[in-house]
């Protein structure tokens, strides 16, 4: 009986490999399966000593790690796990930071507090491809701390809200709900299951956290009168306590670091956000992970000195990875115009999902290392509405662009907006704006030279030819950079690609 049940299960092993290698066909019929390249049924066993990356792994008797052996597959497990959560988690990291930023630097006490770059934004708040072209506010929500909030704004403002996973929420203004008329916008905390009045644009928040990034175009100005335009039309207030008022601060005035760490300092944060969050926020997987890695709703973080010299690694290494996503792609769709060096920041929509229904890990990774807040109408496909972003990173000669080099890219005539286009240049290693002598940011607004064809030749380096001083945008010649050019109300110019962007052209000295 024995000898019988041995061949049974015997034979039963041999059909089951069988069916896996017609299965490594790609047949979804477990019964009509072509015969695959490998027909052989014999168990394939791993060799008992491994020639690895990270050492020699040993297994005694065939598959049992001696002691070196076990320590060292559990030290390659913990760095790949965070490594792979440095970039998973770096969307909810980021969005943490400028709130943490902004309690800190700003001296926010309460959510109605508000944040204004009422002289622009500049090299003193380096948020990650933040522009000077227009005056930003800022919020900060807790809903944990103040239950239902509501952030009130007034007809004609821009801007859009997102949770704490830097997921999208809602916009505000033209694109959003009110249409650009105003009103009052309720962001209710998760589970919550309370009553809702009437007149409010209702969200139901996955997260406590939420950061509102607002805009206003036209009579906003600047300095004094920037701050008193917002400070009579914005205001941020717990639903029970519509009273309550808060400060209106010029954060242009001020120094502050809204970054991810890119050191093991980045998994403590990583911990706060878990403790803070509702669970229900996070993949389950992801948060699996994280608890091999002693970060757990619940539980005190408390690497050891072993486990932080690999927290420190893995977020070393993780923004390796993100740096080549981001400078060196290899998506096949990451060109705007196929025969131009323009990239997409956005590679095919913004809720990074391939047309699989696989999430598109990487193109989150592309947007959300190198820039802030998701919204749809980054992507805008109705002429006139929203704006759309394209970076480049290298020359027409795909050399990565330089400071102590000189270039020209010329804008070909009649850009298709509706508002105005702009150029900004940034710092690869920061991501913010980049640190220099001269302008920084040259479009419609500016003021630029227009040649007799209506084209504007853009100039960047030291210097600009004769007459031209005004189109240069001034590099450091110490470290390279890289553009972004904003379209602010793209028309059907930009969004059918009839109008194409030329490429940087060094300029030989």
């Amino acid at each position: 009986m024995t000898r019988t049940f041995f061949l049974t299960l015997t034979a039963a092993v041999a059909l089951a490999h069988t069916a896996l290698a017609q299965d490594a066909g790609l047949s979804t019929s477990l019964f009509n399966n072509p015969d695959g390249a490998q027909t052989k049924a014999d168990f394939i066993s791993a060799p008992a000593k491994m020639e690895t990356r990270f050492g020699t792994l040993d297994f005694d008797g065939g598959g049992f790690p001696t002691p070196e052996t076990a320590q060292r597959i559990y030290d390659e497990m913990d760095l790949q796990r965070a490594t792979q959560a440095f970039m998973d988690f770096f969307p909810h990291m980021s969005l943490y930071t400028i709130i943490r930023s902004q309690a800190r630097d700003l001296g926010f006490k309460t959510a109605s507090d508000i944040g204004v770059m009422a002289d622009f934004m500049n090299t003193k708040q380096p948020y990650l491809t933040g522009n000077n072209s227009t005056i930003y506010a800022v919020a900060s929500i807790d809903l944990k701390e103040d239950g239902p909030t509501v952030v009130e704004i007034p007809p004609g403002m821009y801007g859009t809200a997102n949770d704490a996973a830097f997921k999208y929420l809602t916009d505000f203004g033209a694109t959003g709900p009110d249409k650009g008329k105003g009103g009052k916008y309720l962001f209710l905390p998760p589970r919550y299951d309370g009553d809702v009045p009437d007149g409010y644009f209702v969200l139901h928040s996955n997260s406590y956290r939420i950061w509102a990034m607002m805009r206003g175009f036209g009579a906003v100005g600047t300095g004094k009168k920037a701050l008193n335009w917002f400070g009579q039309r914005l205001k941020v207030y717990p639903l029970d306590a519509p009273d309550r008022t808060g400060r209106y601060i010029n954060a242009s005035t001020v120094g502050m670091n809204p970054l991810p760490p890119e050191d093991g300092s980045f998994f403590a944060m990583l911990d706060q956000i878990i403790q803070h969050e509702p669970t229900s926020l996070f993949d389950v997987e992801l948060l699996g992970q994280l608890a091999t890695l002693g970060i757990e709703k619940g539980k005190v973080f408390a690497p050891d000195a072993r486990m932080q010299g690999i927290l420190d690694k893995a977020a070393q290494q993780g923004t390796a990875m993100s740096r080549a996503i981001v400078y060196a792609s290899r998506d096949p769709e990451i060109h705007y115009w196929p025969n131009r060096k323009w990239e997409k920041m956005f590679v095919r929509n913004t809720e990074f999902v391939r047309k699989s229904g696989a999430a598109d890990i990487d193109a989150r990774t592309l947007w959300h290392y190198q820039a802030i807040v998701v919204s749809p109408n980054l992507l805008s496909t109705t002429p006139g509405v929203g704006t759309s972003y394209l970076t480049a990173f290298r020359d027409a000669n795909n050399s990565v662009l330089m400071g102590d080099a000189s270039y020209k890219l010329t804008v070909p005539a009649n850009p298709p907006v509706k508002r105005f286009w702009a150029v900004t240049a940034y710092n690869p290693a920061t991501r913010g704006l980049l640190a220099s002598d001269g302008a920084i940011t040259v479009g419609s607004e500016t003021d630029p030279v227009v040649n007799a064809d209506g084209s504007v030749d853009l100039y960047f380096g030291q210097s600009a030819p004769k007459g031209f001083e005004q189109n240069l945008i001034t590099t450091d010649s110490d470290k390279g950079f890289f553009v972004v050019f904003r379209f602010y109300g793209p028309t059907e110019g930009y969004i059918e690609k009839t109008w194409v962007l030329g490429d940087f052209e060094k300029i030989d000295d």
